[in-house]
């Protein structure tokens, strides 16, 4: 367990260094698999081009679709899945410094929303006249959301919940009790057939 000055000295990390920590920990997962594949004499991404398998976990540690890395950075995607693939023990780690990096960015979007509001607020005191329009705080507001979104998929956590509900219809309902019914006549049938055979025996 980290000593509580430590554990308080990660808190407080610039985007900065968590960024070099993210690169850190990925730095060190790669010279870990290539380790593994060279002891088994394996051909690898990892052995041959390093800072290519970097580039492909930066950008999906930092919540970039597979997708998209494929067509914004023009890598095949039989690439990125192979290195994710590779990698698959690593992601959790590296999701937990860009859940800070993504927690960290959405806390500034919000203190700097609830700058805005108190200026506007202000202007609205000073001013009777000023008139506030919807789209002053729609873009904030916006970026504030999506903002809280990556955090949530950084963390791996669920951005939505969806419910499955089973909706029956009326034939549903009907043909369930009918087979109720043939199942209690059945075993009823059952029980007379088994006591007529304990008479007969």
């Amino acid at each position: 367990m980290l000593p509580i000055k430590e554990v308080m000295s990660q808190k407080n990390l610039t985007e900065e260094e968590l960024k070099l920590e993210l690169m850190s920990n990925i730095s060190e997962s790669i010279q870990a698999v290539v380790k593994e594949k060279e002891s088994l004499k394996m051909n690898s991404l990892s052995r041959t081009e390093p800072r290519k398998v970097a580039e492909i976990l930066y950008h999906y540690a930092m919540g970039e679709t597979q997708t998209k890395i494929v067509k914004k950075y023009k890598f095949p995607r039989s690439t990125v899945i192979s290195v994710l693939t590779d990698y698959a023990d690593y992601l959790g780690k590296f999701r937990e410094v860009t859940g800070r990096l993504a927690a960290r960015n959405y806390l500034n979007l919000s203190s700097l929303e609830e700058d805005l509001i108190e200026k506007v607020r202000g202007r609205l005191e000073a001013d009777p006249d000023f008139e506030v329009t919807f789209r002053d705080l729609k873009e904030l507001s916006i970026a504030k959301a999506n903002a809280g979104r990556e955090a949530l998929t950084a963390r791996g956590e669920a951005t939505q919940i969806t419910e499955d509900r089973k909706v029956y219809s009326q034939e549903d309902y009907e043909a369930t009790i009918q087979a109720a019914k043939e199942r209690i006549k059945k075993i009823k049938e059952q029980s007379v057939d088994a006591e007529l055979v304990r008479e007969d025996g």
